[in-house]
């Protein structure tokens, strides 16, 4: 009991890490900034279900599919931190670049901002897909044991979701202008994540130091 115990313990905090919902709530508020209080809630709830259900994905079939086309968990690192890396330009920047300004400009739709950038890359990160495919890992651990895993990110997601429901109360307080500021804040933030990302799966690939 105690070794089940211990084992859920650690899940939970390495989902806790992995999604870090207490960071996410400034890059929440940055990319809803120009949604109303109802069209923010939806965006939230809609995000947090379809993280859920990409990390769930990626949890029971995962691995199979990397392995399945030769994808290495490296690659995929790197791959995640780059797309992490054009989303984070496109906050720091007021203008985005044409490559991206499609994508910026249908931020104004609440079912869009949940799809693109609140579940994936903000929620259901390159780290956070890698955490759940090794916490999930078919040679380590039992059918029982996966599903486990499953309930306590489901835990993880709901505390996230109540995070981002207060959100409205914290805008309230900082206003657009302080939402805008963090928004440019929170993208040098996840440029460095990104940055570290690419160059740590790298270093691993390379056998160098880390930075």
């Amino acid at each position: 009991m105690l070794d089940d115990q211990k084992q859920l313990l650690t899940q939970f905090l390495t989902l806790w890490a992995m999604l870090d919902p207490i960071s996410h709530l400034p890059l929440f508020l940055g990319v809803t900034g120009d949604l109303s209080s109802q069209e923010r809630r939806r965006a939230a709830i809609l995000a947090v279900v379809f993280a859920f259900l990409t990390l769930i994905f990626f949890g029971v079939v995962g691995q199979f599919m990397l392995q399945a086309m030769g994808i290495s968990l490296l690659s995929f690192q790197i791959a995640g931190g780059i797309i992490l890396l054009l989303f984070s330009i496109s906050m720091v920047l007021g203008e985005p670049p044409s490559a991206v300004r499609s994508l910026a400009d249908s931020r104004s739709d609440p079912l869009s901002v949940a799809v693109y950038p609140l579940a994936t890359p903000i929620i259901a990160g390159p780290g956070s897909m890698l955490a759940i495919i090794l916490l999930t890992d078919n040679n380590r651990f039992t059918v029982s044991e996966q599903v486990t895993t499953l309930g306590v990110l489901a835990i993880v997601l709901s505390l996230l979701l109540l995070i981002f429901l207060l959100s409205d109360v914290i805008s309230r307080l900082i206003g657009r202008g302080g939402t805008n500021v963090l928004r440019r804040i929170m993208g040098v933030i996840i440029a460095a994540i990104s940055v570290n990302l690419i160059v740590s799966a790298l270093a691993q690939w390379l056998n160098l130091p880390p930075i």
